[in-house]
């Protein structure tokens, strides 16, 4: 065989492994896109609830703003939320003038209760401060 032969073979042996690498990759990436938009729907489907605080290490404080957004989200559930001792149910459908004792620019520090299995019951929020 002659140089330029053996050039343009090694060359054609590069071009196939650089495409076979490109179609792997876009194969890796599209894996990971699918996996990303699945984690993103399921995290939408959640409506704002507090579902992702199992294996927490630090203490989240919330406004009171978000405290009472919490509560109204939690309507319908079967999650108990308790502000600084009490519990509250509130139902806009059945007593749509039910108030929150919640001070919205206070700052309040979130206790989560659970089952054996992991499943949130009980979600309580301390007012920080006093």
């Amino acid at each position: 065989m002659t140089r330029n032969t053996q050039h343009l073979m090694l060359l054609c042996t590069a071009v196939v492994f650089l495409v076979t690498a490109c179609l792997y990759g876009q194969r890796n990436l599209r894996i990971l896109t699918d996996a990303l938009n699945e984690r993103m729907n399921a995290n939408t489907a959640m409506e704002g609830r507090v579902h992702t605080t199992l294996r927490m290490s630090r203490l989240d404080t919330y406004t009171g703003a978000e405290v009472l957004h919490t509560v109204r989200q939690m309507t319908g559930t079967e999650v108990q939320v308790e502000i600084n001792g009490y519990v509250y149910v509130v139902d806009p459908l059945v007593n749509p003038s039910v108030m929150i004792p919640v001070e919205l620019d206070a700052y309040y520090r979130a206790e989560y209760s659970r089952n054996v299995s992991g499943e949130l019951l009980k979600l309580s929020f301390w007012k920080e401060g006093g």
